[in-house]
């Protein structure tokens, strides 16, 4: 459905002014458990980015051998976040009014945009 989506965006010219991510909250623990099944596992996981100002073929980071830590380049939830807002002409530095009206940041002051994913 993922690739078909993409190709399809792609045919009607739709692709560059969209942005498409695919990304879950955790992986999968790089073992069968006695169900024969994976448990939920938060060290290492992927997301999948397409459209929208992202470059084409792009690996960002690396899992070791057996899929269950990272091995090279560690990207975090907020970095992906901090990405997305910036595609989308948000800068990750914005503040926004809550309920009080006080200005709450929508990201951690420690989030990056992750460069290496930009066209």
């Amino acid at each position: 459905a993922y690739a078909g989506l993409i190709l399809d965006l792609e045919r009607r010219g739709m692709l560059d002014d969209t942005l498409v991510v695919v990304a879950s909250e955790h992986g999968r623990t790089p073992k069968l458990n006695k169900n024969a099944s994976r448990d939920h596992w938060s060290r290492a996981y992927s997301a999948l980015f397409a459209g929208g100002g992202i470059a084409r073929g792009n690996v960002v980071g690396a899992s070791d051998k057996y899929a269950s830590d990272v091995a090279d380049r560690p990207v975090s939830p907020k970095n992906l976040l901090a990405t997305v807002y910036h595609l989308l002409g948000i800068e990750p530095e914005t503040q926004i009014p809550d309920r009080t009206n006080r200005l709450m940041p929508i990201l951690p002051e420690e989030s990056d945009v992750i460069q290496e994913m930009l066209a």
